[in-house]
């Protein structure tokens, strides 16, 4: 069992800025003093706000206070309680009661008040013994984290020699007790029930406490009555991590100079030391300040958390995720699917395949946008949590309430974090390579491997959605008819994919033209990054704001030219690892941009059974591969499907392949929205168009099959005919992708 050896530290809480609450000014009554109140340190137990610096606390309207007061050896008021009259880091205090009001005994005398936070009726009438208490047992809101400590603090205050005045009767507030912050790690992630604080070379000494009381004369405690206990508990809920500690707050009694204290991590009912700590010998845990205990507790492997492993079964350039708050990993040491290939032009070993990363970051995230306006800002993956670790896995945190949405998440080979990364004018990184990435579709309960998710047909089964599509049309919210049609209905269309890299681009933002190039004016779906050096800004169309984008909304901030970039010589090699430092970038030539025969084997060539080979720069899943012509033809009859037909009223965007399955308009791979700046012209605007693989010899060219609409469609209804197509297209183009299942 691992133990952290530190000193105490202590850490002064700045004093509360004021705040925006209430500001109306109390009325007294004749006579009546006024009392404002104020802290040497910052305020407590109300509102606490966390800060880079400090815990920042306010008062709250109307709290209450208990107010003393004492002239010439008479009493003038006890346990009189005030409330406050406005919110924020000073507030004038009233009396409740029009009878337990404090009033001047005359104009010459001192007088002496002394206050204590929060108010209770125990207190009674002895200054010398009002009742405070320290619970052996804490609890942790999850909503409110710091709310433990505005339960169980103590302030009190002392005014002596104050002669009658016009001004209210400054109070300065000071704290009884200690605040302690936990931060802990553990080397396995876990589910943490709570955490114990206790002295462990006194089994006496008073931690905690019940029914003791304080004499505000002098803030000395007597605990001779009380219950004590030499520990605190927190009792709490959350998740510890190996990178990021967990930060918890409780309160302690301070004082126990020289005395040692262990802290202990609960997990799974069983007790972790985490931390042993040994408190000042010259006045032990000061009074009011913060105390800082810190370690890392080594779990049995039995009581951590179970973690998904995508890659378990083999690894690929895509996974999908359909569950909340579940903690998920994949193989982060190798490229693509792993495994060695010689095909055509394009060949690679098993060891030319090994990265060595040094971090993991989100590049980009989007999400299911349900509604026109405004768009929605939402991560599918929990960010901070995305870690790479030495065991070569990256790791990752799903949310509680599930997004459905892609991301791409990147592998580089430099220890740095998100502020950390610096780029060019072209949002090119310049202090990192990417060495490889990954796209993450995130479909709640859905499984593209499950019988009823595919489509069989011949001897091919396919995916049935398109890759990165994050909903079934029947999950759309479909609005038939309307120019502004469903928006979360383009999300069953997919990512767009540059034929021959692994790397998506976002699909439709939503449908509002018969002609599927035609959108809002965003070339993408927001694509939001968490890099502030790739953020673009804001792109606005529509009265549509999307903020954070790392994918621009002109050619410009789209795309980079290839011929620019690595001359008009270059490789196709050259070009793959172009794209794969930037896969955010798209690779523009207005033409073949693979030509020589590494290129044109990018996405394998179909084997004599005519399903093919995967390559690395495949992007489907383990199991699945870039569709063949010959799959292709099986799905369509040979392009002649006997029931391909566009019911308008029943689907708004998209056909019903044999009365059964669903092919969202997408557009099409040589008019596809953004793929080279230039929406003109409407062949392949109301189409299915997804990219398929060729052979059995290589070409030059992308290939594109799809259900093509007649022109005009949907608004004009004597056009409802459905021909499907293949042909090739320049492969700097961009269509969607339908996988075919395959033997790895």
């Amino acid at each position: 069992m691992k133990r952290t050896y530190i000193i105490l530290l202590a850490a002064l809480l700045t004093a509360a800025c004021a705040g925006d609450g209430d500001t109306v000014s109390p009325t007294p009554q004749e006579g009546e003093i006024l009392f404002s109140g104020s802290t040497a340190g910052p305020k407590v137990r109300t509102s606490y706000e966390e800060t880079e610096t400090a815990l920042r606390v306010n008062w709250v309207k109307d709290d209450l206070i208990g107010l003393f007061a004492e002239s010439g050896g008479q009493g003038l008021g006890a346990n009189f309680a005030y409330k406050a009259a406005a919110s924020g880091a000073m507030s004038d205090f009233t009396a409740v009661s029009r009878i337990n009001v404090i009033r001047w005994a005359d104009e010459t005398s001192d007088h002496d008040f002394y206050a204590y936070y929060p108010y209770t009726e125990m207190a009674a009438a002895d200054v010398t013994a009002v009742p405070v208490s320290v619970p052996a047992v804490q609890t942790r809101s999850e909503s409110d984290p710091l709310a433990t400590l505005a339960a169980h603090d103590f302030l009190y205050a002392a005014a002596r020699g104050i002669k009658k005045a016009d001004d209210a009767v400054n109070l300065q507030f000071k704290h009884l007790f200690s605040a302690l912050e936990i931060r802990l790690t553990t080397d396995l992630r876990a589910k943490l029930e709570g955490v114990i604080f206790r002295c462990v070379s006194n089994e006496n000494a008073a931690v905690s406490m019940e029914n003791a009381t304080v004499d505000l004369r002098t803030g000395e405690m007597n605990v001779s009555e009380a219950v004590v206990s030499n520990a605190v508990r927190l009792d709490c809920a959350g998740n510890t991590s190996d990178t990021e500690a967990l930060v918890l707050h409780l309160v302690v009694t301070s004082g126990h100079a020289g005395e040692t204290f262990e802290a202990v991590a609960l997990v799974n009912g069983k007790e972790y030391v985490f931390a042993t700590v040994k408190a000042p010998a010259d006045g032990g845990i000061p009074t009011g300040k913060t105390v800082v205990v810190e370690g890392e507790a080594t779990l049995d492997p039995e009581d951590a958390l179970p973690v998904i492993d995508l890659s378990a079964e083999g690894t690929a350039n895509t996974y999908y995720v359909d569950a909340a708050n579940t903690f998920y990993r994949f193989r982060a040491d190798v490229k693509g699917n792993g495994k060695a290939l010689t095909c055509g032009g394009l060949s690679y070993t098993e060891e030319d395949l090994r990265i060595e990363p040094k971090a993991a970051l989100v590049l980009w995230y989007s999400c299911l946008q349900t509604s026109y306006f405004p768009w929605i800002q939402a991560s599918p993956v929990v960010l901070n949590s995305v870690k790479f670790k030495k065991d070569g896995y990256i790791y990752f945190d799903t949310p509680e309430t599930f997004v459905n949405g892609n991301v791409v998440i990147v592998a580089i080979d430099k220890e740095l974090g998100y502020d950390q990364i610096e780029a060019d004018a072209d949002k090119r990184i310049t202090n990192a390579e990417v060495l490889w990435s990954w796209n993450i579709v995130f479909s709640e309960g859905y499984d593209p491997n499950a019988a009823e998710n595919c489509i069989v047909k011949g001897d091919y089964t396919f995916m049935g959605r398109n890759l990165g599509a994050v909903i079934d049309w029947s999950q759309a919210d479909i609005k038939p008819n309307q120019q502004q049609e469903s928006v979360d209905l383009a999300w069953t269309s997919g990512n767009c994919y540059q034929w021959g890299r692994k790397d998506p681009f976002p699909g439709l933002p939503d449908y509002t033209s018969g002609n599927a190039y035609y959108m809002t004016g965003l070339w993408f779906a927001p694509a939001y990054t968490p890099i502030p050096a790739l953020d673009r800004g804001t792109f606005e169309a529509w009265g549509r704001e999307a903020h954070h984008q790392i994918i621009g909304n002109t050619k410009a901030t789209v795309t980079i030219d290839i011929n620019t970039m690595l001359g008009a010589g270059y490789r196709s090699q050259d070009a793959f690892d172009l794209g794969r430092t930037d896969p955010h970038l798209w690779l523009y030539k207005n033409g073949n941009y693979l030509t020589d025969d590494a290129g044109k084997a990018a996405w394998g060539n179909p084997s004599k059974d005519a399903h093919g080979v995967k390559t690395i720069y495949d992007p489907c899943p383990r199991g699945w591969k870039v569709m063949s012509k010959q799959a292709w033809f099986a799905l369509t009859d040979n392009e002649q499907p006997a029931d391909a037909v566009v019911d308008v009223s029943k689907t708004g965007r998209g056909i019903w392949l044999d009365g059964k399955w669903f092919f969202p308009l997408t557009g099409g791979a040589q008019q596809w929205h953004n793929s080279d700046g230039s929406c003109a012209g409407n062949t392949w605007g109301g189409s299915c168009a997804t990219y398929y693989v060729d052979g059995p010899d290589y070409y030059d060219w992308g290939h594109v099959c799809a259900f093509v609409t007649e022109t005009n469609f949907p608004n004009d209804e004597t056009k409802r005919g459905v021909t499907c197509k293949s042909q090739n297209t320049y492969s700097d183009r961009g269509a969607a992708v339908r996988c075919i299942r395959i033997e790895e």
